[in-house]
């Protein structure tokens, strides 16, 4: 396809880190203490947003597109900041600005471009995997910035740095025949012979924060923190000069140029526009701050309609047990493999936490947890928050730590996180469970179990409501895979921030496996509140638990997007 056809309409461009979302805030921006000299002797400002001036963004090497078509693309914007926001919308012009020093902002990420059956429509998603994805925020006290030339944008002192997590927006062409208009219309035309299609769009998107110079942002800015952005894209140039490189290396040096073709928009290699961004400041605590997936091996997020969620596939595991009390009635059934030894627990999981929301005081989320073998013949499903799971069913909190992410899984803020909620049991059966083992069903409190009612059949016992608590490590992909010389405990990192005192402090092993841990809890006929929330949960008798490192599927955790924080 031509950029003709790509631009005859108006077109949805999906794209999020592994999130294919759109954004929207619901909370108010986070007041911050911004001082733009870095205790220069300006002085910090309370601020709701930072103004950029009009910039450029080039999506590289991609025009044309042919029709039905997937590909992946390098896109690169920059930008210098015009001023900032006070938290009531009072426009703050710090002195000196763009005359003594000059603050600089540079974005780079890979995209997946999609292309429909005739080309008339083009999803755009953020692809990790494929090129850079870097946001870079500056301080100069060399205001060298140069629009046209697309130098001094990535250059002096680098006081703030992230990651893109979401982006979506939409372009309007206005013409897609000639005469086209010059690409650049701002004064004297620096791009003789060149000309565009016209249109514009706007974009939202967010930054997730890594890293943070407190000389510039003392207060109110931390990892965890989320930019939102909102962006305007338009051609022909008419605010600022049409960029003709951008910077390849922080510090500056190499330059990788622009090459538009005749008709920027059809003719290509490159796709240049022009922005113009602003943003606020979303404060989240960092052990709050991210979501995961978990299932088969493709576990990045299902996206219908805009909304994120779980595909339904499945990672496994299994755990040998031994027994550790053989008391009680009942004929003592245990299942033994070829070699003589206790029948493993195995079992599948699936589901998500944190999408959308992962925002207290009710994230939501959903997961599912199968056993299908044991010494015991056990067999069931656990559900929450899942659309068969009862009413009351739910992911009740999130919280992550071991911060930081092992290559190669996706950006995210930890690589370990834990939840709790209420669940149920359907589809139960076994043989002798009072045998209690060291991993797997715990003494006679499977008696007690009441699965989910089956059908219309009258008569039936309400289902138990059981509290259950999930760990999971995401050290990387894939994540069944562990790598020689790897510090792989039996029972993982040994993290609980649920316990009594927390245990947050320990690091997992990047060179082990995806780890899960599940522990179930005996249930309760349910006493349900005004609100639906059930009221007499059991969370201190543990009646079922299995550990280790996954042999199947994967896990995920993600940063948070616009999609988890509505």
């Amino acid at each position: 396809m031509n950029i003709r056809r790509f631009t005859n309409r108006l077109f949805p461009m999906a794209l999020a880190i592994g999130l294919c979302l759109p954004l929207a805030y619901a909370h108010a921006s986070t007041p911050v203490e911004f001082d733009p000299d870095g205790q220069g002797g300006g002085g910090a400002f309370t601020i709701g947003s930072l103004d950029w001036l009009p910039g450029s963004t080039v999506i590289k090497d991609e025009i044309p597109l042919e029709d039905d078509s997937t590909v992946s693309a390098q896109a690169y914007a920059h930008s210098a900041l015009a001023a900032a926001v006070d938290p009531d919308g009072i426009v703050i012009n710090p002195p000196g600005l763009n005359v003594s020093y000059e603050i600089t902002a540079f974005l780079a990420n890979g995209v997946e471009i999609t292309t429909n059956l005739d080309g008339t429509v083009v999803l755009l998603a953020l692809d990790p995997a494929n090129g850079d994805n870097s946001f870079e925020m500056y301080y100069d006290d060399n205001p060298n910035a140069n629009p046209l030339g697309g130098t001094g944008f990535r250059d002096g002192h680098l006081i703030l740095s992230g990651q893109l997590t979401a982006l979506s927006g939409n372009f309007t062409a206005s013409n897609q025949d000639s005469p086209f208009e010059d690409l650049d219309e701002f004064g004297a035309n620096n791009w003789p012979g060149t000309q565009t299609i016209s249109g514009q769009g706007s974009q939202q998107l967010a930054v997730l924060v890594q890293s943070v110079d407190k000389d510039f942002f003392p207060s109110g800015v931390d990892l965890g923190t989320i930019l939102p952005f909102n962006n305007s894209q338009v051609v022909s140039f008419k605010q600022t000069n049409p960029s003709m490189n951008f910077s390849l290396n922080p510090g500056g040096g190499a330059l990788d140029p622009v090459d538009t073709g005749v008709v920027n928009g059809l003719t290509g290699p490159d796709l240049l526009l022009q922005i113009d961004p602003n943003n606020a400041f979303e404060f989240i605590p960092p052990e709050l701050a991210c979501r995961v997936t978990g299932g088969g091996n493709d576990t990045a997020g299902i996206f219908e309609n805009g909304a994120a969620g779980w595909d339904g596939t499945v990672a496994e595991g299994l755990i040998t047990p031994t027994v550790t009390n053989g008391n009680g009635r009942g004929k003592k059934t245990q299942q033994l493999n070829g070699n003589g030894e206790l029948e493993p627990y195995r079992y599948t999981m699936g589901g998500q936490a944190g999408a959308n929301t992962a925002q207290q005081p009710q994230p939501k989320g959903e997961w599912t947890h199968s056993n299908h073998n044991s010494p015991n013949s056990l067999k069931f499903t656990f559900h929450a928050g899942t659309a068969s799971a009862p009413d009351g069913t739910e992911i009740d909190e999130i919280i992550c730590t071991d911060a930081g992410f092992c290559f190669p899984a996706r950006p995210a803020p930890n690589k370990q996180i834990d939840f709790v909620g209420i669940g149920t049991f359907k589809n139960l059966s076994w043989k002798n469970p009072e045998v209690t083992h060291s991993v797997g069903v715990v003494d006679a409190a499977f008696y007690d179990i009441q699965p989910e009612p089956v059908g219309n059949k009258p008569g039936q016992d309400p289902a138990t409501y059981h509290w259950f608590q999930v760990h999971i490590e995401d050290l990387g992909e894939p994540g069944n895979k562990a790598e020689d010389g790897a510090v792989c405990p039996e029972k993982g990192s040994g993290n609980d921030p649920f316990a009594d005192p927390p245990v947050t402090d320990n690091v997992a092993d990047c060179g082990c496996g995806d780890f899960y841990h599940i522990r179930i809890y005996e249930g309760v006929v349910p006493t349900f509140n005004a609100d639906g929330e059930v009221t007499n949960i059991n969370k201190d008798d543990l009646i079922y638990e299995v550990y280790g490192y996954i042999n199947g599927g994967n896990f995920q955790i993600h940063p948070l997007t616009g999609f988890d924080l509505k």
